[in-house]
Formats: C-alpha cells, structure tokens, sequence
C-alpha cells in the first residue's frame, strides 16, 4: 500500500508542476497578441505565425489544464442528488464515473496515439503562409491522454465516499 501511494503522490507531483508550469503558456499567447495586434495596426503588417502560434499554445495549454484541474480537485461535480442517495447508489454512481472515463480515456489514448503515428509519418504542416509543424502537438495528445488517466484514477482512489 505504501508502494502505490508512493506513486499517486508521484502523479500528483508531476500533474501539478506540468499543470503550473504551462499556465505561463497564457503570458506568452497575450504577449503574442499584443504583438500581432501592434504589428497589423501600427505598422500594417499582422504576424503570419502569431495566430497559428496561439492556437497552437492555447491546445497545450487546455490538454494540461484538464489534468492539473483533475489534480486539484476543480472540476465541477453535481452533487445535487449524489448527496442524498444511500451509499449503495453512489458506489454504483462511481462506478459508472469511473467506467465511463476510463473508456474516454482509452479512446482518446488510442485514436490520438494513431493520429500522432500518421501525422508524424505525414510531417503534417499547418495550411497557410506559416508552416508550423503539427505533429508535435498532436503527439503529446496520447502521453497527456494517459497522465489524465492515471490523475482520473487517483482521483477516484483518493476520494472518500
């Protein structure tokens, strides 16, 4: 049992820091903003990268958003009826959760794993004057995929009910 506490908090750990570590990605989209906006209005001449950078900024941002959210315990429960059912219910309603999300997860692991393989395969660039390479993204979608998993898990292992 100390052996996999020892690796829960080892998820917590690496979730937190990822998770507090990219919400410095939000400085720098505004900072790109900033910029992108003084370059088409003052000098009438817009970044070519800067709205495509952005997109690809805020993606990193939401994929580890999700898992420090799950870390830290914010995302949003109904409990309006959760919290009157006998307790026979709410391991049923647990299991559900947790059945449900594992097979979330699993999908999203699997399917993001593929369009990763191909898009590396493809050397996908992004369409348009600015040719930003896709495939990096696209294959952190898995790895975050499975740190949001095991985070989910120990969520649901941690949670007293």
């Amino acid at each position: 049992m100390r052996y996999l506490n020892r690796i829960m908090d080892i998820i917590d750990i690496v979730s937190h820091r990822l998770g507090k570590a990219l919400c410095l990605t939000v400085f720098l989209m505004m900072l790109i903003t900033t910029l992108d906006v003084i370059a088409r209005y003052v000098f009438n001449n817009p970044l070519l990268w800067g709205w495509l950078l952005n997109r690809q900024l805020f993606g990193l941002f939401i994929m580890f958003a999700g898992v420090y959210t799950m870390a830290t315990g914010g995302h949003i429960r109904i409990e309006i009826f959760y919290d009157h059912f006998p307790k026979k219910i709410k391991m049923i309603a647990r299991l559900i959760t947790i059945a449900s999300f594992v097979t979330f997860m699993g999908v999203l692991i699997t399917q993001g794993f593929w369009m990763g393989l191909n898009s590396l395969k493809m050397k996908e660039l992004a369409a348009g004057a600015f040719r930003l390479p896709l495939y990096p993204l696209k294959l952190l979608i898995p790895i975050v995929a499975i740190l949001f998993l095991l985070e989910g898990i120990v969520y649901f292992i941690r949670s007293d009910d």
